[in-house]
């Protein structure tokens, strides 16, 4: 069975209504432990690439001068 579809006409059409999508964003919690006191905070970053580079930097710091922090992303 081939079902066929109507075709709108331009009356149609024009009564429809289109709605622009607000820009797509990904919240994320990035938070970073101080190890030795378990002092943390929490921040919220837009963008998925910020908060790797977040966290990144964290472990750069950990290798070079020897913070011991963590960071998680949530």
């Amino acid at each position: 069975m081939i079902v066929q579809k109507k075709r709108l006409s331009f009356d149609e059409i024009d009564a429809q209504t289109a709605l622009e999508l607000p820009q797509r964003r990904m919240l994320s919690l990035v938070t970073i432990t101080n190890v030795l006191n378990h002092l943390s905070v929490t921040v919220t970053v837009k963008n998925n690439n910020v908060a790797v580079q977040v966290c990144a930097i964290i472990d750069v710091l950990n290798a070079n001068i020897g913070t011991q922090l963590t960071c998680t992303i949530t």
